[in-house]
């Protein structure tokens, strides 16, 4: 497991391209494409909100939404939530930047809400911060890629680029957005865009 790290405004943002194994890959986006095929979407996610306006334009659903009492039916949940809580990959966080032991001090709390998100041709999320602590976004799709754009600006000073399988952590209340998604007409419409699991720890 390797991180890159980069620090805006004194705040440390990480990424990994091997966090999740490609095993696991595959099986959030089994789960993802059954629940875009089957339109499970609701929108009715919190999105943020500037003047009233919507600053999304994408499909998505909280999992533990969807899910309701039976969120262990949810691979994408078990999955992202063994590897997440796991003690020792925690300790490994926190060695790499002492901020993340907020992360650590959540273990004892359910607070961590999973959202799925699909981007497709002209889909984006304008500038906005998170309610929680930490924030980890893992994207995946189908290769080859079949859209450009969908990169992720933090703080209009880091830019990190979509990349298969890519996982991102950092602290919630920095600014950040997905910039839009650009597909050829033939390829719209047919599950090949950009999926992201955001996962938001909070305590509850």
């Amino acid at each position: 497991m390797e991180f890159n790290i980069k620090t805006t405004n004194q705040t440390p943002v990480l990424w990994s391209d091997n966090f999740f194994s490609e095993d696991e890959i595959g099986v959030m986006k089994k789960e993802c494409d059954k629940i875009r095929v089957l339109n499970l979407f609701s929108n009715d996610t919190g999105s943020a909100k500037a003047d009233g306006v919507i600053q999304s334009k994408n499909d998505s659903v909280f999992l533990e939404k969807l899910y309701n009492a039976e969120i262990r039916l949810s691979d994408t949940i078990n999955v992202t939530r063994i590897r997440l809580f796991d003690p020792k990959f925690q300790k490994y966080l926190v060695d790499i930047h002492p901020y993340f032991i907020t992360l650590t001090n959540l273990h004892i709390s359910n607070g961590a809400t999973t959202l799925l998100s699909y981007y497709d041709d002209s889909q984006y999320y304008k500038p906005h911060r998170d309610l929680a602590f930490v924030t980890v976004i893992t994207w995946f799709y189908e290769n080859p890629k079949a859209f450009e754009g969908g990169d992720f600006i933090i703080e209009d000073d880091i830019k990190i680029e979509c990349k298969h399988g890519r996982t991102v952590f950092m602290p919630s209340y920095l600014l950040h957005e997905v910039t839009p998604v650009t597909m050829p007409e033939d390829k719209q419409g047919k599950g090949l865009g950009r999926y992201s699991i955001s996962n938001f720890m909070q305590r509850v």
